[in-house]
Parts: C-alpha cells; structure tokens; sequence
C-alpha cells in the first residue's frame, strides 16, 4: 500500500505544474491506476471471500458426516433420507421408564423417515450389539452376563413341563403319603426318588417309588424336581421398526409402559427402534448413551422393472430424491428414459475392481 500513497502523491505535483493538454494525460493515467489498483484490491477480496467459501463449505460437509451419527433428543424429528447401505444416528422422540423401581429405561429412537429394508446392527457407545434373541435380547458383549442357578419345581401330575431348560442332571422326588390298600399308615409326608424320560423341557415320569420303608406304597400327591439352569441376564433389548404403512403401536411399550403409550402412537412411515436399557448396569447411570444403526435404507422405484425395492444405484436414488415428498417433483416431468440409461450404466460392473 505505501508505493500507493506515493504514486499518487507524486501525480498531484505534476498535475499542478501541467498544461491542459497534459493535464488530460496524467488525467487519463490517474484512472488508469486507479482501476488497476481497485481491481487488484476486488480481486484479493474475491479470493477471500471464496476461500471463506470453500472452508465453509468443507466444514458443513464434515459436520454433515459427523449429524449422519449424531444422537439428539427432539421432540420432532428432521425427516432424513437413508440410501444404500449406512451407519447414521438417532433422534430420540420418546423417553419412557418401567419397572417396580423404575429400573427400566426406553428410548425411542428415530432413524430414518420412509420404510427401509433392515436393520443389521445396533450400537451402542459405538459398540455393536451383535446377534439378538427371537424377543430382542442381546446373546453376547458388554451389555450380557451369565450366572447358573438351583431351582426346585413342583408339579401334581406327570408328564409336566420345566420352565428352564436344565443345565445338569435332573433329580425327581415323589412326595405323598404311605398306604396299606386303602387305608393310610401313620406315617408322615414320605418321599422316594423316581425314573423319568425326557423331552426337550418336558418330563415323563416312569417308575414308581420305592417305598422309604418295609410296608405299604405310597401315594404320590406331587413331583418336586431339582436341576440347575444358566439364568442369562441381558441389559438391553432392541425392537426394530422398519417403517410399514401398516406398522402398529410397538408391542413392548404397549406391554410395560400402558399409562405411557398408546395404541395410536404408531410411527408409521419411519424406520425406528425402542431401546430398553437395564439402568442397573453402571454405563447407562451417566445420562442417555449414543445409538447409532447400521442399516439399508429406503426402497427404491425401478422403472426398468416396475418394482419398488432395496437398492443403492446412485441413479435410482436420485430419481426417488426429486419423487420423494422432499422434493415432490411429478414423475411425468422426469426424463424417465435417461434416467433408465443412467440406472443401467450405474449397474455395469467397473473393470480392473476387485
């Protein structure tokens, strides 16, 4: 900026000392300078300003990936689109407890809007859930403990089914009382062990008891039987919802949370989970944990084929963006046939690709 000021300075001084004729030249290159100077200044600021641009917009894509896993609590959910295959976060709508001392916690937790295709993994923490149960259960990790317990069941008849699957070997006790014929001998309550088949849970006995002294028989008024189990203990359970239009109320809330949630708090048309977490386990005292889901997300229209279903073709997905209620753009406006060309070119396999 210095040799600026000084050009100019010096201009003046000769401007002052000049005829018109010479007047008008260094007029004419005052301007000229002028506009040199003005436009390197605009053109440094345009760089600027482009700069603040580009970092900006690096840093919203960034923070773009960094929402895509993010665990928020809101009492309306943005809807967000899922395609393909992704690991994205959660919004959670819904904070509920059950429990004679409140011990349980359920989170609603909110994926995606529309209907996808599955669910694959949860996470929690960022640690994955793996291989739940038929009821939702976790079967391993952090989150799943194993203890073994004695337990002693008493039935009237046989056959009768146990309500663990045992562990060890099975013990069944006759218990009742001594009988000569029909007349009862004065004895008190007797036992005698017996032999017994079994099935799975359920069990036959097969013989009878000896009788625990030299005379009479006893009469068995009931079974007691004496095994041990493994009691496995899980502290989360994860119900999926996969966001069908005819999806309704989850059943698990319904269940143990009545006064909480009712049959018409449906979710329809949304991809989400309930989360039930056990608040006796330490790790969830400190507040609400992160849930993310590895998931595959929305069905897409295939005008090729007429179908509606998974896909990640970048060109079937643009077509369901700009159709989508995002957007809303009339099918009949759309190029369907480039569109068709572009699916089929995103569906050749790319050479030299492992």
């Amino acid at each position: 900026m210095p040799p600026v000021f000084v050009a100019i300075g010096a201009l003046a001084t000769a401007i002052s000392a000049a005829s018109a004729a010479t007047l008008f030249t260094v007029a004419s290159i005052a301007m000229t300078i002028g506009t040199t100077v003005f436009g390197a200044v605009q053109q440094k600021k345009a760089a600027k300003k482009a700069r603040r641009a580009a970092a900006k917009a690096r840093e919203d894509f960034l923070n773009s990936l960094q929402e895509r896993t993010v665990t928020r609590i809101a009492t309306e959910a943005p809807h967000v689109y899922v395609y393909g295959r992704s690991k994205v976060g959660s919004a959670i709508v819904a904070v509920l407890k059950s429990g004679a001392n409140d011990e349980y916690q359920h989170l609603v937790c909110v994926h995606a809007a529309g209907e996808s295709e599955s669910i694959d993994e949860v996470y929690i923490n960022n640690k994955p859930l793996g291989t739940l149960d038929a009821d939702g259960f976790v079967t391993s990790g952090d989150y799943y403990s194993t203890k073994t317990e004695t337990i002693t069941e008493s039935f009237a008849t046989s056959p009768f089914t146990l309500a663990h699957t045992p562990s060890s070997a099975v013990k069944v006790i006759a218990w009742g009382a001594l009988y000569s014929g029909s007349i009862p001998l004065p004895y008190g309550p007797v036992s005698g062990e017996v032999t017994y088949s079994r099935v799975g849970n359920t069990i036959t006995v097969t013989g009878s008891p000896s009788s625990p002294v030299p005379i009479g028989t006893l009469r068995v008024n009931e079974y007691r039987v004496i095994y041990q189990y493994k009691e496995n203990t899980s502290q989360v359970r994860v119900k999926k919802h996969l966001g069908t239009p005819t999806d309704p109320a989850d059943a698990s809330l319904l269940a143990e949370c009545p006064d909480k949630w009712k049959e018409t708090a449906v979710l329809r048309g949304f991809t989400y989970t309930v989360i039930r977490l056990d608040l006796r386990q330490a790790e969830f005292q400190n507040g609400l944990p992160e849930i993310n889901v590895l998931m595959k997300g929305r069905k897409l229209y295939d005008p090729r084929s007429g179908l509606t279903e998974w896909s990640s073709n970048p060109a079937l997905i643009a077509l369901d963006y700009l159709t989508s209620e995002m957007c809303g753009v009339d099918i009949e406006d759309i190029p369907i046939a480039s569109y068709i060309t572009a699916a089929n070119v995103c569906d050749e396999p790319i050479q030299g690709l492992c």
